[in-house]
């Protein structure tokens, strides 16, 4: 899994973040860069945390470069090769395996795949994942995304699905694994399912309308969940109840495409309400529309801040 420590930032490094964002606007000019360097300066704390906010900004969008005043294009297209080669290798897009995957969707792409044993998976938005049939075994390696499994039986071939430290043995049923950031979840909707953590060995057996989640090290006891509002993406739907801004936009941002980042008093907002998944110009819209806050849209990343920041 991608380690997001950095991503919870205290109040001094999201302000540095917030004059990185400016910075890369398109309307900073060369004092605001200079005023920058001065903040950065002016102290110890501020210094440590302007170098947090720019290594987190160097894992999601282009280096952290003045624009030059000569040979504009082509500085700007070296500072973008080497950030965006930065955030690949640092995982800011997914881990980088994922790019090479037997199947992988796209920002605001849904598709179904038929495997060769006659199984379906639906695949998500932003999802990527292996195909690795054996004559004893049938295993997909689920690298990012969210995919839903309806399996055919087959007694001698066991059907498993891997996603970072976790493994879902399917016991002849459909269910649907979730690799998050931080965060593995299986949730079944047809029959049962047997999840395990292959580093400790610990295991829970799921039935439908059931979901474990695997994370810090820890598989949490079975909860029961409403299946047809928790697979609503299969209908091309995102439903949210009292839900934080922050998992909000850590649920669109595969549509969206890179990343969203809440800030400060962002964080502490909750939305309701039901969105078209393939449309997320009309999610963010929504968003502001329904709550007070601000949001900034640059390559790569979108920054979400309240109005009053």
């Amino acid at each position: 899994m991608t380690d997001n420590s950095e991503d919870e930032l205290d109040p001094l490094t999201e302000a540095a973040l917030e004059r990185i964002v400016h910075l890369h606007s398109g309307s900073a000019v060369a004092e605001d860069w200079e005023a920058y360097q001065d903040w950065k300066a002016s102290s110890a704390e501020r210094r440590a945390a302007a170098e947090r906010a720019e290594r987190v900004w160097a894992r999601l969008g282009p280096a952290l470069k003045p624009p030059s005043r000569g040979g504009g294009t082509a500085v700007i297209l070296a500072a973008l090769t080497i950030g965006l080669g930065g955030a690949f290798a640092g995982g800011g897009f997914g881990p980088p395996r994922a790019y090479f995957a037997d199947e992988r969707t796209s920002a605001c792409e849904r598709r179904t795949v038929a495997l060769a044993d006659g199984s379906t998976v639906e695949a998500d938005a932003s999802t990527s994942f292996d195909i690795d049939f054996a004559p004893g075994e049938r295993r997909l390696k689920l690298y990012s995304g969210r995919i839903h499994v309806a399996v055919s039986p087959d007694a001698a071939r066991p059907f498993v699905v891997e996603a970072g430290d976790l493994e879902a043995r399917a016991l002849g049923t459909a269910f649907e694994v979730e690799q998050a950031n931080d965060a593995t979840d299986v949730l079944v909707t047809e029959r049962r399912v047997r999840a395990r953590d292959v580093r400790t060995d610990a295991q829970v057996d799921l039935d439908a309308g059931e979901e474990t989640t695997l994370k810090n090290g820890s598989l949490q006891a079975p909860r029961s969940v409403d299946v047809r509002s928790a697979t609503a993406w299969r209908r091309g739907l995102l439903l949210f109840d009292d839900t934080p801004l922050d998992q909000v936009a850590e649920e669109i941002g595969r549509y969206v495409g890179g990343r969203i980042i809440v800030l400060g008093d962002a964080r502490r907002l909750r939305l309701t309400g039901a969105f078209p998944s393939g449309d997320a110009a009309t999610m963010l819209d929504a968003i502001t529309a329904a709550l007070p806050v601000r949001v900034t849209r640059l390559p790569f990343i979108t920054v979400v801040r309240a109005a009053s920041q």
